[in-house]
This record gives C-alpha cells, structure tokens and sequence, in this order.
C-alpha cells in the first residue's frame, strides 16, 4: 500500500478548507473531546474593542474576559 505524501495531505486539508466557506470576519472555535478548548481563531483584523456578545458568552465558559489575549494565533497555553 502506498504511502501519503506530505503534499498529498497538504492538499487535502486546503480542499477541506475551502469547502467551510470560513471569512475574514469569523471566529472558531477547536474543542477537543475532553472539552478543553485547544484554539480560537478570530477576524484577520484582530478584534479590537468590537467583540459579539455571543462570541463573549464562548469566551466566559472557558474563563477567557479579554479576547485581545487571543489575538497571537489563538494558540492557548
């Protein structure tokens, strides 16, 4: 059985997500089975002071009050 190359993979986590329809403006959220949240990813434009209060409410669950501390990659440590 062959091997998947690297390139192979690449190309098809880009197919999968060019098929999400994910904009510039959106935030997401990556949850792992544990119910840790592993990464955030918000507007390319940073957040700034403008914050929906629904994205708020995610934030809070997971003890997150200033989205600003999120804005270097979403990486949580």
């Amino acid at each position: 059985m062959a091997k998947t190359s690297k390139k192979e993979i690449e190309q098809v986590i880009e197919d999968i997500v060019e098929d999400l329809d994910i904009d510039d403006e959106d935030y997401g959220f990556v949850i792992g089975p544990d119910g840790t949240l592993k990464m955030v990813f918000m507007p390319d434009a940073g957040v700034g002071d403008v914050v929906p209060a629904s994205v708020k409410k995610i934030l809070k669950i997971f003890k997150i009050h200033d989205a600003t501390q999120l804005e270097t990659n979403g990486k949580l440590h």
